[in-house]
């Protein structure tokens, strides 16, 4: 599964936000990382196809993004975007079943096997004494976990994750990267990840794509890529590196 953008541009209200972007993703976990204002959410939002490019083309193993339906595209791509709202009432288990949509006709039934992935996935992400509550109840890790469980319960082969571990706390950011990194790499995923914390996208990301003002800046595997002078440049910001035992870097800004 890979997907190629190429010479993609898009315009909102009369403001270029992306200008001629040219990828190829093709496997494992891919971190998209840049300053704020960089366009890294508005680049997965068109690799999904919920926007459309002025100009340019996202294609999805050959063929066009913009050519497939909803449900199609729901069958290869998962989206987990930032700001996520659920307008009704359901509980844990009902709501990560919605995953399940692509792959039924209108108004077929949840099967047994349906009920047992959507249990397997919200166990993985380590909500698995939540399976029957209220989704209003949740706190901001649990709903965003909860997300990530209906996304994995979509078994597509792209995951597109927007700031997946954003509100949550240590342990589970890592258990949800870890979790991520194991599947993709188990079932020859792609996974798109949007991140802010170097330091995680050094530890889990096999490429990155650095951003700055709507441009890849830079994009290959992640150690070539995620080097002092290189992130100097584009965070406007001294940077100090520092090396572990094991040799994988830790990336911290110098204090003034």
């Amino acid at each position: 599964m890979s997907i190629e953008i190429k010479d993609v541009c898009l315009t909102i209200d009369d403001t270029p936000i992306l200008h001629n972007i040219s990828l190829t993703l093709s496997g494992g976990m891919v971190g998209v990382l840049g300053p704020n204002g960089a366009g890294k959410t508005t680049l997965l939002r068109v690799i999904s196809g919920y926007l459309r490019p002025r100009q340019g083309t996202v294609r999805l193993d050959g063929g066009d993004v913009g050519a497939l339906g909803a449900k199609a595209l729901a069958k290869k791509m998962a989206l987990v975007p930032q700001n996520y709202a659920l307008e009704y009432d359901f509980t844990v288990l009902e709501t990560v079943l919605m995953g399940r949509n692509p792959h039924k006709k209108t108004f077929e039934s949840d099967t047994p096997e349906d009920v047992e992935l959507a249990r397997e996935c919200i166990r993985k992400t380590g909500i698995g004494h939540l399976e029957n509550r209220s989704v209003t109840g949740l706190s901001g890790g649990e709903w965003q976990r909860m997300i990530i469980a209906r996304a994995l319960c979509q078994e597509s082969s792209i995951l597109l994750l927007d700031e997946p571990v954003a509100s949550l706390d240590i342990k589970h950011q890592v258990g949800i990267l870890s979790l991520v990194r194991s599947l993709v790499r188990s079932r020859g995923m792609l996974c798109v990840c949007v991140l802010h914390d170097l330091n995680l996208a050094s530890h889990y990301c096999d490429q990155v794509v650095l951003m700055k003002k709507g441009r890849v800046i830079e994009y290959g595997p992640t150690g070539d890529i995620l080097k002092k002078d290189i992130l100097e440049e584009v965070y406007g910001t001294k940077i100090c590196m520092l090396r572990a035992e094991d040799g994988s870097a830790y990336i911290l800004p110098e204090m003034p």
